[in-house]
């Protein structure tokens, strides 16, 4: 349903301690969405997969046609398969939409 669009993956919080807070965006591109599992799988475009950490909370924009949407959730497995970066991405209470900042219903 979101395949293809891209996405801006951006930390909201460290959930260790002794993390260290990412204000940078990174890119990515939606590769599949689970809605039964709620899993986005992403593919990170231009940086390195040690940048994204697996003990924050991050907030996920992507963009439709149609609408900005995000979700908030965490990375739960980061991983290099055929020359891409991907990361497995748990989404935490559904989708908002950015301009009306209500929530999106779930869309198989």
């Amino acid at each position: 349903m979101y395949e293809g669009n891209p996405v801006d993956l951006r930390m909201e919080k460290m959930l260790s301690a002794d993390g260290i807070f990412d204000e940078a965006a990174r890119q990515c591109v939606v590769k599949k969405y689970d809605p039964e599992e709620d899993y986005i799988y992403l593919e990170l475009k231009e940086d390195k997969l040690e940048m994204i950490s697996l003990d924050a909370k991050y907030r996920c924009y992507i963009s439709t046609r149609t609408e900005l949407l995000y979700c908030t959730g965490v990375v739960k497995e980061r991983y290099r398969q055929e020359d891409r970066n991907l990361l497995r991405f748990k989404i935490e209470n559904g989708f908002y939409n950015v301009y009306e900042g209500r929530k999106m219903t779930k869309r198989a």
